[in-house]
């Protein structure tokens, strides 16, 4: 019965943080004068993608090289189709230009850069790996999209320098209460959800080849999931698609950056394979916003089945990832 209770306080603790999370990320955006796809892709990004780092970079330090790549490859997987995916059911999700014009394409590139890292693109290399320099490469990119974050914000405050200055002096402590609260909340709702679950699948007689590939598979994922849920609702859909490319961005350029940099990670070649269904997703999430500039109902299902698909894919392979 506890542990029945502790998932639902689980699921509590992550819709009401989410909550407070995106109401104080709203009120950081209209104080200083930036766009809510500014906040969606760094407090929230960041924010959401700590799961994540925490997960691989330690698989790294401790030499789990295959958690640590497939980690993020799942996470980012699950954060388009099951993020973008469940979000587009409640609410059609607008894209803005700038997000089809760089921040998409951005990470797409990285997702290939990944990809040839990844199936040893590099002829000096004996075995695949993610070596240090392949991890720097990935630091330097990080940068680069930095620098586009603080000209964005720069050019958000100059379309906004009239803008009302009864926003501005909403209490900024109040806002960046509400931030960390919410994210407080999320992060430790999220590991209740993933902990318990797991004893009451094994409480069911579950497989643990079962519960790797469901439960596990997307728990780092849960935080990015409700919070764009949650974003969505509240009809600050900027905040819910900056969150998820800017954290498949992070995942990536951050998170396997430092984690390579850390302990070169080794490669399977199997692994390769869940990269291209990575891409393939980024690719569909693209062209569907490139056509529409918007992410539908429909669009919405298609991810969700297509995620489906596959999970059977991983069973009949007999190639969970740890997402």
């Amino acid at each position: 019965m506890i542990t029945y209770l502790l998932l639902l306080l689980g699921f509590v603790l992550l819709f009401k943080g989410a909550d407070y999370f995106i109401d104080g990320a709203g009120e950081l955006a209209e104080h200083f004068g930036v766009s809510h796809l500014f906040i969606g892709l760094t407090i929230a990004a960041i924010g959401t993608s700590a799961p994540e780092a925490a997960v691989s970079i330690k698989a790294s330090i401790i030499g789990a090289n295959e958690i640590a790549l497939g980690n993020i490859i799942g996470s980012n997987i699950a954060n388009i189709a099951l993020a973008i995916g469940i979000t587009a059911l409640f609410k059609p999700l607008c894209i803005e230009g700038s997000t089809i014009k760089f921040e998409l394409p951005f990470s797409i590139i990285i997702t290939i850069i990944l990809l040839f890292f990844a199936i040893d693109f590099l002829p000096l290399h004996s075995l695949a790996q993610l070596s240090r320099i392949e991890g720097i490469i990935f630091i330097l990119l990080l940068f680069l999209f930095i620098i586009y974050l603080l000209r964005m914000a720069k050019t958000d405050r100059e379309k906004n320098i009239l803008f009302n200055k009864e926003l501005r002096h909403n209490s900024l402590f109040k806002a960046i209460f509400l931030v960390i609260i919410g994210g407080f909340a999320i992060v430790i709702g999220g590991n209740l959800v993933v902990k318990n679950a797991i004893k009451i699948a094994v409480l069911w007689g579950v497989s643990k080849k079962l519960i790797a590939i469901s439960v596990v598979a997307f728990g780092t994922s849960i935080p990015e999931i409700v919070t764009s849920i949650t974003a969505g609702l509240k009809g600050k859909t900027s905040i819910a698609v900056g969150n998820i490319i800017g954290s498949n961005i992070y995942n990536i350029v951050f998170v396997l950056g430092i984690a390579s940099i850390i302990n070169p990670i080794l490669v399977q070649h199997k692994i390769s394979n869940d990269i291209i269904i990575c891409l393939g997703f980024s690719l569909l999430f693209f062209l569907y916003t490139l056509k529409k500039k918007k992410i539908i109902r429909l669009h919405g299902i298609i991810f969700i089945i297509l995620y489906i698909i596959y999970i059977f894919y991983l069973i009949i392979t007999d190639n969970p990832i740890v997402m």
